[in-house]
């Protein structure tokens, strides 16, 4: 499946293959991390504040989507569809900017 993504298209594959070289990126404890920004897991990934978030925030829930499809197929697709991915990126890229 291709999506929009940071203004380009790009396959959901290749973009969880990007996610994975990037040495570092994924976050092993996002879990805790969603936690100490007060995350309630329980009410899903759109409870994340992604516009105001800080660069810690951005990459668990990233790694939430990603790790998150190798439970539920289809999540990420669902993410990207919805948009949630390409804000993810967008802040990232303000983070980059900035």
């Amino acid at each position: 499946m291709n999506v929009e993504l940071g203004g380009g298209t790009l396959g959901l594959e290749d973009f969880v293959d990007d996610f994975y070289e990037l040495d570092g990126f994924a976050d092993t404890s996002y879990f805790e991390t969603l936690e100490r920004h007060s995350i309630d897991t329980s009410e899903g990934i759109d409870s994340c504040d992604i516009d105001h978030g800080d660069i810690d925030l951005i990459r668990a829930c990233i790694t939430w989507c990603v790790r998150g499809d190798r439970f539920c197929d289809g999540l990420l697709a669902a993410q990207a569809r919805s948009g949630f991915l390409d804000r993810c990126l967008s802040r990232l890229k303000e983070f980059d900017e900035g």
